[in-house]
């Protein structure tokens, strides 16, 4: 599969000059990702980046890794503050409209640039996250294959008397010996826990003969993620109230998905889905947004909820996840992650 990292950055390199910015500080290793298609941490490198060229001042330790994107970025060992580092490089070059994303950095460091005259601009590149690239969705596309099918392999395995941490560990073992790099999160409910949206699954709770189930699981794999949750009754026929709150939940999330495509405004999709909860009498038992991006980050732009702006656009990747949560009893929610197109929307989490 061919990298289109070095195409993001002549692209991010493009808004640059639309915006009229010399250039831009980045220490995010989400972002340095983005950029490059490799794995770094913080505090191993610093990108400057103007409409022209590229840097990136590291480390003597990560030349020989970085080697891999030198055709396309400029690789600087410096023995001191990578930072220090970038900053006497405008100031030699003498650009002076500098900027820096404040949600991607420390206070401290963001101080730092502020006091030298860079100026915050908020989301630049994670609004530009937002359209996934094709490289992008094949690794997206991976990671939920990943998650579905060890969703496949665990779910016959689950068996009365087992804890929610059984579980969980059979989900996460059945992910990584498919190929995930990690498994970020891992969530899994029994009965009254499944009211708790994001419940840490628990040693001490067993699985009863009827009980409800709620899982909500994903994995990285290359850096990007998956998002999917499932639920159902353990046991015997369902209580009624339990078969009409996920019934409504699917017909909540049918609604959704049925009219997610390019041009529809972001927050049609979950109104879509909050309407038919609250039409069935559970509206204040709907506690979060309907979806949200998926990506480099397990939630990310675009958020998918009633005061949203903006529209869908042609590979967005988003879950639509409604919920319904009684307190002290069960709750459902139902998840998969889609790609987003002109004529609709690909369930990539189908299993």
């Amino acid at each position: 599969m061919k990298s289109l990292a070095q195409q993001r950055l002549k692209d991010f390199q493009k808004l640059l000059k639309n915006a009229s910015l010399d250039g831009y500080i980045c220490v995010s290793p989400l972002e340095m990702r983005y950029f490059t298609g490799l794995e770094l941490f913080d505090g191993e490198a610093v990108f400057l980046i103007t409409p022209r060229r590229a840097y990136c001042l590291t480390k003597t330790m990560m030349v020989a890794k970085l080697q891999a994107v030198q055709d396309f970025i400029s690789i600087q060992d410096v023995p001191g503050d990578m930072l220090a580092a970038a900053l006497d490089l405008a100031v030699k070059n003498k650009w002076v409209r500098l900027s820096f994303d404040p949600q991607t950095m420390d206070f401290i460091r963001g101080e730092k640039l502020a006091q030298a005259g860079f100026s915050r601009v908020e989301g630049l590149i994670a609004q530009m996250r937002q359209v996934k690239y094709a490289d992008e969705v094949d690794l997206i596309k991976k990671s939920c294959r990943i998650a579905a099918q060890a969703f496949e392999e665990v779910k016959p395995q689950i068996k009365t008397g087992m804890s929610e941490e059984d579980v969980r560990i059979l989900m996460a073992m059945a992910m990584i010996k498919r190929g995930a790099d990690s498994v970020p999160f891992n969530i899994v409910c029994f009965g009254e826990n499944c009211a708790d949206a994001h419940h840490m699954p628990s040693a001490k709770r067993k699985l009863k003969k009827n009980d409800a189930v709620l899982m909500d699981f994903g994995c990285f794999y290359k850096g990007y993620c998956s998002d999917m949750t499932r639920s159902w009754w353990h046991g015997d026929k369902a209580p009624a109230e339990y078969q009409k709150i996920w019934h409504l939940v699917e017909m909540a999330k049918e609604a959704s998905v049925g009219i997610l495509r390019a041009g529809l405004p972001v927050a049609e999709a979950d109104r879509a889905a909050r309407s038919v909860i609250e039409d069935g009498g559970y509206g204040q038992n709907f506690i979060h947004s309907t979806g949200h991006g998926i990506g480099l980050e397990v939630h990310e732009t675009p958020f998918v909820r009633s005061a949203s702006v903006g529209e869908m656009e042609e590979n967005f990747i988003v879950t639509i996840e409604p919920g319904i949560y009684l307190p002290g009893k069960y709750g459902v929610r139902l998840e998969d992650s889609y790609l987003v197109s002109r004529t609709g929307a690909k369930n990539l989490t189908k299993n």
